[in-house]
Order: structure tokens, then sequence, then C-alpha cells
């Protein structure tokens, strides 16, 4: 049997909206606890529902009426069996749904790379790779007409990357000079 059986099943002496309600509710339950034993987690749920009920504050004002009655008991056990068989089979899914997401996500990258490398480089790159050669000196061995946007993206992210390592440098070894003046010549090794 599956959830989806097991759905059709259980609890239909309740209307509509109240079995709606209650199957997602154990369902979100079950997921929170879904480590656990099936009775144990029974139990967790009928414990929960009577302390929402002894402080006015549960879900289901009607569940009173169920919570001693041997069919529910037996039919909210049977949910909670199959919605535990779910998530634990969930949970074995997750790392090859994991990999299968990763290999997804490269997929769109190299698509979205080969789409770029077609087109023509947007004015907002162009000019934005001038300034930053400009700022490091640099010459424009990029022309506009030949190279694609793929291209001025990677020249961007390569010439970031190396102002970024330059200002590093320069602010270690000034941060180098400060200790060393402070520490009455003591060199860093």
């Amino acid at each position: 049997m599956d959830i989806y059986t097991a759905k059709n099943k259980i609890f239909n002496y309740l209307t509509k909206a109240q079995k709606s309600d209650l199957c997602h509710y154990i369902a979100s339950f079950v997921k929170k606890h879904f480590n656990k034993e099936i009775s144990d987690i029974t139990d967790l749920f009928i414990e929960a529902e009577k302390h929402y009920l002894t402080i006015n504050s549960s879900r289901f004002p009607w569940i009173d009426d169920y919570l001693e009655n041997e069919e529910f008991l037996k039919e909210l056990e049977l949910y909670v069996k199959e919605n535990r068989k779910k998530y634990l089979y969930k949970e074995k899914q997750k790392p090859l749904y994991e990999k299968q997401k990763a290999f997804a996500k490269e997929q769109r990258k190299k698509a979205q790379e080969i789409k770029m490398s077609k087109q023509p480089p947007t004015k907002a790159q162009i000019s934005y790779y001038k300034a930053l050669c400009k700022k490091n000196n640099i010459d424009f061995p990029l022309n506009e007409k030949t190279f694609s946007r793929l291209d001025f993206k990677n020249a961007i992210s390569i010439i970031l990357e190396n102002s970024e390592y330059t200002k590093k440098s320069e602010l270690f070894a000034r941060l180098k000079k400060v200790y060393e003046k402070q520490n009455s010549g003591k060199i860093i090794k």
C-alpha cells in the first residue's frame, strides 16, 4: 500500500475539510519525527493533541471525540506508517537528488556560456572593461567587434581577481610595516 491508497481508506467518517487538514498536519508532524518508531510518532501526536485540547488551542477541536476511538487510532497509525515510509525513502534518495541538482546547475551554466559566446558584448560590459583596464594600467587587448560577451565576462573576472589579489598583498605589506613599527623592528615571517 502506498500513501495515496492509504489516504483514500482512512478517516472517511470526517468531512473532506477535516480529513484534508488532519492528513496534511499528520504528514508534516511525521516529517519532523520520521526517525522515530511508528508507535512513538503516533503517541507523540496523540499527546500533543491532548495537550492542545486542554489549553483550548487545538487546530482540531473535533478530534477529542476520536482520540479514544479504536478505528481512528488504527487509521492514524496506518497513515503515520505510510508517511514515515515516504520520508525515509526521500532521505535515502537525497544524495542522488543533490547530484542531479548539481548536474543540472552545471548544464545550465554551460548552456548560458554557449549562448554568451555567440552574442556580442553589451555596452555596459565594454565600458566597465575599459574602466577596469584604465584603473589597473592594462592595454585594451579585447576588440569589441571580434570578442563575445563571454570573452568580456571572463576578462573582467580575471582583472577583478588579480586586482583583488594585488589589493590584499598591498594591504598586508602596509599592515606588516605598522606591526614592525609597533614591535620595535621585530620581523614577521
